[in-house]
């Protein structure tokens, strides 16, 4: 059974739940730390031991960890932090260890009293089934809580909360019933998602996966290429440069962007290859010729990968650039959250296609993403969306 209701009353109405197993399922800002983590404090009882754990070690840290500490120390309930074992000793005695739920083993060890996943949608269900199977200290049966934006209905979350059972039980909150909130937080993101992304992020709804992100339709393909004013080429390059047995390998590709005018924009070119078949350096230099040749001043974009190697890489390629006007930008984010400016524009009839070989398997592409084999050309869209529909920023003449 699902519980709507006003964050305000979530707390109170989460912990008096009799099921053992409960979700907080809420849109971008609703609370979802907030409440588990505060949830986890007022219930842990004396000297026992409780589990907090999220996807990454990087969001348990910027996130979980945060709020959950604010919590203690606002409360002044924390006796002790063991920043070597990540455990968090409130003042009953009662210990909290913080743990990343990459690895799933890593969640085996001792038997615990609660367990708390946030974000869980991020987590596997293999981490879950780990988990809860720990929940047995001083032989007493634990409980275990979830929060997590929802991520469909394919997603575990869904099939163990989202149902009526004795042992599990669903609350849900939408991002603007979190009053502590800006009061234009939620419509600023609806602005710049998917009516369907907004539902999902914003409404905290599940959904089915299947065809919700994109339309093709979205993407209608003119008669002619249009006049644009200003032109960006970006690139998303494949992760591997050689195919595997049984496997279908990744593309690199680079999207051509051209400014129409009046808040519309044209995707004017697709170019699409596996770099085993072509040099990277051969393609960049003969496409980047092109584009100059074609349309003058074109600004290249090319997706730098985190990390050291991934700078040093953008900037090999950016000297094979020597001569045109190009640009490293790290990725950030999920694939997802960059795609969305892009996607809200095409499905508020901003964004159209040049006629082109290239518009079938583009149009294939964005209305299977993300669940399809591949996501190479809208990597590549999006990048290249962000650079052309912002007011300026810097460019870099190698």
């Amino acid at each position: 059974m699902t519980v709507n209701i006003r964050l305000h009353a979530v707390q109170a109405a989460f912990r008096a739940c009799p099921a053992r197993f409960r979700a907080f399922v809420g849109g971008r800002g609703a609370g979802k730390s907030w409440i588990g983590t505060y949830d986890l404090i007022r219930r842990a009882k004396p000297r026992r031991l409780y589990t907090v754990a999220a996807p990454t070690y990087t969001m348990l840290r910027d996130a979980t960890l945060r709020s959950f500490l604010d919590h203690v120390r606002r409360l002044h309930y924390l006796l002790d932090w063991k920043q070597t074992d990540h455990c968090a000793v409130l003042g009953n005695g009662a210990e909290v260890l913080f743990r990343s739920a990459d690895d799933p083993e890593r969640l085996r060890g001792p038997n615990i009293s609660g367990l708390l996943f946030d974000e869980a949608g991020g987590i596997a269900k293999e981490a879950w089934d780990i988990g809860i199977g720990c929940l047995r200290e001083g032989g007493e049966a634990g409980w275990a809580a979830a929060t997590t934006t929802p991520k469909g209905k394919a997603n575990w979350t869904w099939a163990v909360f989202a149902q009526d059972t004795a042992d599990a039980r669903l609350f849900r909150a939408k991002t603007q019933d979190n009053p502590f909130n800006p009061p234009d937080f939620a419509d600023t993101l609806r602005r710049q998602y998917t009516s369907a992304f907004a539902r999902q992020e914003i409404d905290a709804e599940f959904l089915d996966a299947g065809g919700l992100l994109a339309k093709r339709e979205w993407f209608p393909i003119l008669p002619a290429a249009p006049a644009c004013s200003r032109h960006v080429r970006a690139w998303d390059f494949a992760a591997t440069e050689k195919a595997v047995a049984g496997t279908d390998p990744d593309y690199t590709a680079g999207v051509l962007w051209g400014d129409r005018g009046g808040g519309r924009w044209a995707i004017l070119d697709v170019v699409r290859a596996r770099v085993q078949d072509v040099t990277l350096e051969t393609l960049l230099k003969t496409t980047t010729a092109a584009d100059a040749s074609r349309h003058g001043n074109v600004s290249t974009v090319l997706e730098q990968e985190p990390g050291s190697a991934g700078a040093n890489y953008a900037r090999y390629l950016l000297r094979v650039l020597t001569g045109y006007v190009a640009h490293a930008q790290p990725s950030t984010g999920d694939k997802v959250q960059r795609a969305m400016p892009m996607l809200a524009q095409a499905e508020a009839g901003n964004i159209a296609l040049a006629p082109g070989r290239w518009n079938t398997p583009f149009l294939d592409e964005v209305s299977a993403f993300p669940e399809g084999e591949h996501d190479d050309q809208v990597d590549a869209a999006g990048l290249g969306f962000s650079r052309i529909a912002s007011a300026g920023g810097s460019r870099i003449l190698i």
